[in-house]
Order: C-alpha cells, then sequence, then structure tokens
C-alpha cells in the first residue's frame, strides 16, 4: 500500500490553488439611477431621441486579465421611451420591436480584449426581436475616485439585420436603417451591494 505524505508547505500550496480557483470574482452591481441606454432614430432625416428606463447589467472588467472579463446586458424593449405614446406604440408593436413576441433584447460577450488606455474591444452576441447577430464593440472602463466603475460605449445596429421596422416604414428610407446607441453604465464598488 502506497502511503502520501504532503508537507505543511504543500498542504499551503493546495489551499491557495483551491483558493485562486474558488474566488472568481463576480460581476459589479449596476447603479441603474445613474446608468442609461438611448438611441436616435431618423425619420425623414429628423432625428428622435429615445432611451430604455429598464435594464440590467452583469459586468466584470479585469484590467489585469481582461480575457477574464465579461459584460452581459438585458434591455426590456417595453421600456422604451421617446415621449410620444403613439412612437412609442409603434416602435415596441409588432413591425418594430415586438415586446409581445421578444420582450427582452440580450448582448452577452463570448471575448473582451484590451486596447490600452482604459479602452476595450467586446465581441458577443446581440438578440433583438430572437434574433441573434455576432457584435464587436469597443466601450471604455474608468475608474472612479469612489471605487465605482463607468462603463461607456457608442456603437450603431442596422435595422434589417433584426427585422426591426416593417411596412411604409421600409420604404423609400423613411427611417434609417442605422440607429446609432449610447450607453452609459456605472457599476458599484467591487463587492458592493445596490438597494433596490
Amino acid at each position: 500500500m502506497t502511503r502520501l505524505v504532503f508537507s505543511s508547505k504543500a498542504w499551503l500550496a493546495a489551499g491557495l490553488i483551491i483558493a485562486s480557483t474558488a474566488a472568481v470574482a463576480a460581476p459589479r452591481a449596476l447603479v441603474a439611477k445613474d446608468s442609461r441606454i438611448e438611441f436616435v432614430v431618423k425619420e425623414m432625416g429628423v432625428p428622435v431621441d429615445g432611451k430604455f428606463a429598464s435594464f440590467e447589467a452583469a459586468i466584470d472588467i479585469d484590467a489585469a486579465r481582461p480575457e477574464q472579463s465579461s459584460a452581459n446586458l438585458r434591455i426590456d424593449v417595453a421600456s422604451l421611451t421617446t415621449g410620444n405614446d403613439e412612437a412609442d406604440a409603434i416602435a415596441t408593436g409588432p413591425d418594430w420591436l415586438d415586446k409581445d413576441h421578444a420582450r427582452f433584447a440580450v448582448f452577452k460577450s463570448t471575448a473582451i480584449r484590451a486596447l490600452g488606455g482604459g479602452r476595450y474591444e467586446a465581441r458577443g452576441t446581440l438578440t433583438i426581436r430572437n434574433k441573434a447577430r455576432d457584435i464587436s464593440l469597443q466601450f471604455s472602463g474608468v475608474d472612479q475616485a469612489d471605487g465605482r466603475m463607468l462603463v461607456t460605449s457608442e456603437f450603431s445596429i442596422r435595422r434589417s439585420e433584426f427585422g426591426i421596422g416593417g411596412g411604409v416604414w421600409n420604404q423609400g428610407g423613411v427611417v434609417a436603417e442605422a440607429v446609432p446607441v449610447k450607453v452609459r453604465l456605472l457599476l458599484a464598488p467591487a463587492g458592493a451591494r445596490v438597494g433596490p
């Protein structure tokens, strides 16, 4: 019978390995009241500003090991508002975001790499109207003096790739194909909890 003998140093090393493996950083909590997701749709050349009032984010940015980072975002499309009830009903209706059959727009990262200077590139899948598309976008992650982190990004999506818009709205360039999106997410300090 073979006996295995571990020294105290071996036990310590094994403990550190287990601890480091188990200590996976949890995503930072979103400070919702100081975060926003906005967009602009051009209708006959006239910009119409809008935003989503309800969304969730699970983001873990590790500047030292960006490959370990992750970013996931879920937007309640029914929370869209432009300040015009009729426009909102059209935008969330069956020809556009179709909130009754595709309630959430979701982004899930598959890889994140550092670009330098607090800039990153996230590759992942964006799902809108239950249509998933690969997307690559750049964002910045800036640590704040109070321990929070500000994540910002600006990018555009093409409506036709997700089947957004229908009928007369897709004819003759009535509504622009490209929709610029601006994201500003404030994340709580690591390990901090944010109340409702």
